[in-house]
C-alpha cells in the first residue's frame, strides 16, 4: 500500500492512519503517537477527526474499524468511502489492493454518518454497472415516480443525496436518500449520460449550488484555534488558503452560488472565524446572531 501526500504533515499522518485502519490494524493511541513523533492528545484529535468520516470503535485507547457498521458485501462500496475521504483531503490513496475506480462515486463527503447502507450499495451497483434505476420520491405531501441515471452520492451536513440525471426533464438533480422509496435497479436499461451531463454533475459543490448562477467570491479569516483544523477540513469544496499569518491564523477564499453553501459551516466554527467579504453576507450573519440572542433571551426569562 502506498500513498502520495502533500507537505502538510497532519494530513499525511491522518491519511496513513486511515489506510492502516482499513487494513484492519488495531491502533493503540500511545503506541502510534510514539511512531509518528507526536503527543497522544494529537493522536486523539486525529482519531476523532477520522471518526467523523469513517465508523470506528475505541476500547481503552485501542482504535479499529467498526465492522458492524462498515461491513458490506460489495467491497467497491468500502473502497469508494475511503476514496471519497482521501479526495476531500486532496490526497490520492491506493489501498485495499484496489485502485481501479476512475471517478468519484461518493463525492464531497467528509462524514459518513446516517448513510442508508443498503440503498447506498444498490445505487453504487447501478453506477458501476452503468444501469438506470427507478424509485418513488417523497417530498412534503407529494410523491412522484422517477427514472434516473445515477452519477454519484453526495453528503452534506450528515444528509445523503443522489446526484443523477432525471429523465423527467432531462436535468441533473439531487435527491435526498431519506425521501427515496421502492428503489429498483433497471437491469438491462443502460445509462445514456453525455459528457456535458457528467461535467455538470461534477460541478456541483453543494446541494445549494447552481451552475447557472455567477459564483460569489468569499473571503474569511480564521483564528489559530480553527486554522489548524481548516487546513485539513474544508469549509467548502472550492476553499483555498490565501495567506498564513505568524500567529497561526489564516485567510481563506472560496466561491459559492448560494449563501447556504457556506453559512452553516461558518456558524459551526464561531467565534473563531470571521467573514471579510462580501459585506452583505457579514451583515446577514450578524443580524441572524442578534436575532438568536434576542429570542434566546426572551425564551429563557
Amino acid at each position: 500500500m502506498a500513498y502520495k501526500a502533500n507537505n502538510q504533515a497532519q494530513i499525511s499522518r491522518i491519511v496513513d492512519i486511515t489506510r492502516r485502519l482499513y487494513a484492519f490494524e488495531r491502533l493503540r493511541s500511545s503506541h502510534i503517537a510514539s511512531e509518528y513523533g507526536v503527543n497522544p492528545k494529537t493522536i486523539s484529535r486525529d482519531m476523532k477527526s477520522i471518526h467523523e468520516s469513517i465508523p470506528l470503535v475505541n476500547k481503552k485507547g485501542v482504535w479499529h474499524l467498526d465492522m458492524d457498521t462498515l461491513y458490506t458485501n460489495d467491497d467497491n462500496f468500502g473502497h469508494s468511502l475511503l476514496a471519497a475521504f482521501a479526495h476531500n483531503v486532496e490526497i490520492k490513496v491506493e489501498c485495499l489492493e484496489r485502485s481501479n475506480i476512475s471517478k468519484d462515486l461518493i463525492a464531497f463527503a467528509l462524514e459518513y454518518k446516517n448513510l442508508p447502507k443498503k440503498l447506498g450499495e444498490e445505487i453504487l451497483r447501478c453506477i458501476t454497472k452503468k444501469e438506470q434505476c427507478s424509485f418513488s420520491y417523497v417530498k412534503e405531501n407529494d410523491t412522484s415516480q422517477r427514472r434516473v441515471d445515477p452519477i454519484k452520492l453526495y453528503v452534506e451536513n450528515t444528509r445523503w443525496y443522489l446526484v443523477a440525471r432525471d429523465y423527467k426533464d432531462d436535468g441533473i438533480k439531487t435527491f435526498l436518500l431519506a425521501n427515496i422509496r421502492s428503489f429498483k435497479r433497471l437491469t438491462g436499461e443502460t445509462q445514456t449520460l453525455t459528457r456535458t451531463m457528467m461535467a455538470k454533475a461534477d460541478e456541483i459543490k453543494s446541494v445549494w449550488s447552481s451552475s447557472s448562477q455567477e459564483p460569489i467570491p468569499i473571503k474569511l479569516y480564521a483564528h489559530p484555534e480553527a486554522a489548524r483544523y481548516l487546513k485539513d477540513i474544508k469549509l467548502h469544496k472550492s476553499q483555498k488558503i490565501e495567506d498564513e499569518h505568524m500567529d497561526g491564523s489564516i485567510e481563506i477564499s472560496c466561491e459559492i452560488t448560494h449563501k447556504l453553501e457556506i453559512l452553516p459551516a461558518i456558524k459551526s466554527w464561531l467565534p473563531y472565524i470571521h467573514i471579510l467579504e462580501p459585506k452583505w453576507l457579514q451583515k446577514e450573519l450578524l443580524e441572524s446572531l442578534q436575532l438568536y440572542i434576542k429570542e434566546t433571551s426572551e425564551a429563557t426569562r
